[in-house]
């Protein structure tokens, strides 16, 4: 495993330089000792505080979309009772429009 020196945080207990494995090593907390080449396999890794802001996102928005799909539910709910009103309505037309015809039938017979 490759090792990286670092500036110690407490040069009196730990000496000028820690040595540390190079997959733990952050820039954002770690100050590397001397010149060392941290090679191309110096990907930076996110701190803790980034994937918690990270997964707090994804939850809010998880949330967001949980709440969108229950607003589309009920739209669609809404949206089935109005179209089965309307056929309905269709309905009853029809009927009315067939009992006008059917009334008005005998009244020409009459009349002929």
């Amino acid at each position: 495993m490759d090792t990286l020196k670092i500036v110690s945080t407490d040069p009196h207990t730990q000496g000028p330089f820690v040595v540390i494995n190079k997959s733990d090593f952050n820039p954002d907390v770690h100050e590397l000792y001397g010149d060392q080449d941290l090679g191309a396999s110096t990907e930076r890794v996110p701190t803790m505080a980034e994937l918690l802001a990270a997964r707090d996102q994804l939850m809010e928005r998880e949330r967001e979309l949980a709440a969108e799909k229950d607003r589309v539910a009920e739209q669609a709910r809404t949206n089935e009772a109005e179209a089965q009103r309307l056929r309905d309505e269709v309905a009853k037309q029809a009927d009315a429009a067939q009992a006008a015809t059917t009334e008005s039938k005998p009244a020409k017979a009459k009349a002929a």
